[in-house]
């Protein structure tokens, strides 16, 4: 594995992200003539959640992927080393964008796309604007919290909530308590592991407040559309079997009613999934990619 820094400025944001290299990663599974036409590198975007930069939150994954050759991790401009140039209330479509213009920057035009939370959302909306090839992996997308639109708007009012309160005070740790409390109402409590959480999205606070109410204004809009999505491209989604049962059903019904979707639930696991499942998520990642 070889990682790279990279640092750019696009025409909306200077763009700071990792790209790892997987030298050893052998596509074992084609045969010689498959071998023989396949000219473009196997590709893979990481994009992370609303305040935890992009290598905090994928480098446990990264380490077990096995089915890619590069894998591109970006932070989201205010979270991590990224920042928007002029944008200072930044609408979901701003992310999407300032994805689209590093990818252009780096000529990254074929990839499979992961989004984790708020990522997941940006995803979404990425590949229904930009129409790109390749597989989706959802890891308890934002969008996906229920198929009962009310209960949507309620989320999305929580998470306003929380905004408006971090960026007025983004030292009142009892906001943090409360977005995890939202998210992972049924998580096995531990005061070290919140504490470590909440002090890395205080070290973003304002990215964070910024992502959340990009989130909740695009479910308030969209909510209709959210609570009835159907998958239009192949792909997986993720959520952890500790999560609401509101989410685990919206899950279900999204492979059940698209064309070519996996819905796996992580036991033992809620929103937090990314950091503590590891392993179980870039295998399934890896198997689903062996798919084709």
């Amino acid at each position: 594995m070889e990682k790279h820094q990279i640092n750019c400025r696009t025409a909306s944001c200077q763009q700071h992200a990792l790209l790892i290299q997987y030298p050893g990663n052998s596509p074992h599974f084609l045969s010689d003539s498959e071998l023989s036409v396949r000219t473009r590198p196997r590709r893979l975007v990481l994009l992370h959640g609303a305040g935890v930069p992009g290598e905090v939150t994928w480098t446990y994954i990264a380490n077990y992927l096995s089915e890619w050759d590069e894998v591109l991790i970006p932070d989201f401009a205010g979270m991590g080393r990224s920042h928007f140039l002029a944008e200072t209330a930044p609408r979901l479509n701003d992310y999407v964008v300032q994805i689209r213009e590093l990818c252009e920057a780096l000529d990254w035009t074929e990839f499979d796309v992961a989004g984790y939370s708020f990522g997941g959302m940006v995803a979404v909306r990425y590949l229904q604007q930009f129409h790109a090839r390749g597989l989706c992996f959802l890891l308890e997308p934002a969008m996906l919290f229920s198929a009962d639109c009310s209960k949507i708007q309620r989320k999305a009012d929580d998470y306003l909530t929380v905004a408006d309160r971090v960026e007025n005070n983004p030292q009142d740790v009892a906001a943090y308590f409360d977005f995890l409390d939202s998210v992972s109402p049924q998580r096995v409590r531990n005061d070290k592991i919140d504490r470590l959480t909440i002090a890395r999205l205080q070290d973003n606070a304002q990215g964070f407040a910024q992502a959340l109410r990009a989130v909740s204004q695009m479910l308030l809009d969209d909510c209709a559309t959210y609570a009835s999505w159907i998958a239009p491209w192949p792909g997986v989604s993720f959520v952890g079997g500790l999560s609401h049962a509101t989410m685990l059903g919206r899950h279900r019904l999204l492979a059940e009613q698209s064309a070519d979707w996996q819905c796996h639930v992580v036991a033992n696991a809620d929103h937090s999934l990314v950091f503590t499942k590891p392993r179980t998520i870039a295998r399934i990642m890896n198997e689903r990619r062996q798919q084709g």
